[in-house]
């Protein structure tokens, strides 16, 4: 129990002190105001708390979900036939299409977020390498993206949660880089926008290949 009270302490203080946290991560000392150290977190425990407001968010989308549609059939379905047809048509269809999405954003949760991190700690290594080749390059990159699903906390908030989820993500990250790898304000926009950019380059040239293919036809 003393363990999970540490792990949940951790994640929540790298909301509150994210600048702080990683400048303790990287030069061994304590945080202003407090004696001990908070050890960083384990890749499994930052991702399992995570998991646990993805569980939440997810049964949330079904609760919500289920309340839209019994409000929509006992006031609005009236003055909508048309609506009214094809729910009653194929109404059972998509409301299972509805929690199978859900279900699946849950299930699926940890797998995505796995793939999400090695992208960024790949990027991070990359970055720190060219900065300095004698940096802990694997340790500082593990540290920024670890503690950077703290962000997954803003899930709990209704509707707009999943939107700021991504920019305080982001933001995390940012205060990783500039506390932890010791990148200035202008590289650390860059390592933020690298996975874009690259992304950007990969459709252009799937794009001028479809199109040489095409001319070729």
């Amino acid at each position: 129990m003393k363990e999970l009270a540490r792990i949940f302490e951790t994640y929540l203080m790298v909301l509150v002190h994210p600048f702080q946290i990683h400048h303790q991560f990287r030069h061994n000392v304590t945080l202003p105001g407090h004696q001990e150290r908070y050890a960083p977190l384990k890749l499994a425990e930052a991702l399992g708390v995570s998991w646990l407001f993805a569980i939440f968010r997810g049964m949330g989308k079904i609760l919500l979900i289920n309340i839209f549609l019994y409000s929509f059939f006992n006031t609005q379905i009236e003055s909508f036939p048309f609506v009214r047809d094809f729910i009653v048509s194929s109404g059972i269809s998509t409301y299972s299409l509805l929690i199978f999405w859900a279900s699946i954003d849950i299930i699926f949760f940890p797998v995505a977020t796995l793939v999400m991190v090695e992208i960024w700690n790949w990027v991070i290594r990359l970055y720190a390498g060219w900065l300095n080749p004698e940096l802990p390059r694997e340790e500082i990159a593990d540290q920024i993206t670890t503690h950077s699903l703290s962000a997954n906390l803003i899930f709990m908030i209704p509707i707009i949660g999943d939107i700021f989820q991504r920019f305080v993500f982001l933001f995390l990250l940012y205060a990783g880089l500039r506390a932890n790898l010791g990148a200035s304000k202008s590289l650390a926009i860059v390592i933020l926008l690298t996975p874009t950019l690259i992304g950007f380059a990969v459709l252009m040239l799937l794009a001028l290949f479809l199109f040489c293919l095409v001319s070729l036809i």
